[in-house]
């Protein structure tokens, strides 16, 4: 098992913890930032560059990450391609005003621009 398999699998446990009330929303923001996660994208970003797969909530964009390929199965062809990167990387590279949804083995959790903002604020 690598770290990245690790910390995939500790954001997962983290994530089904949140949703029994075993842990807080809080804690699974701040694993988020330091996990590696997945950017899957429908195209390769070695040749088109990296568009992401968005999904729309209420209006409002939000980039789809997971914590494995598994997790991401369910996109199809939007998750044709995957880059890895930080939790931190992903929020840095977010245009205002969007939000991200994390796909774990327990759950989809989605993460509003007012959480991103707060989160890139204590970052």
């Amino acid at each position: 098992m690598t770290a990245n398999d690790q910390t995939s699998r500790s954001l997962d446990e983290l994530a089904a913890a949140v949703q029994s009330g075993g842990a807080e929303l809080e804690q699974l923001l701040a694993a988020v930032l330091e996990a590696e996660l997945l950017a899957p994208s429908p195209s390769d970003p070695s040749v088109d560059g990296f568009s992401g797969a968005w999904a729309d909530i209420d209006g409002v964009p939000h980039l789809v990450l997971g914590t494995t390929v598994e997790t991401l199965q369910s996109l199809g062809d939007r998750a044709a391609y995957a880059l890895t990167l930080s939790g931190r990387r992903a929020l840095g590279g977010l245009g205002e005003g969007a939000g991200l949804l994390l796909h774990t083995e327990h759950g989809v959790f989605a993460i509003g621009p007012e959480l991103v903002e707060d989160l890139r604020a204590g970052s």
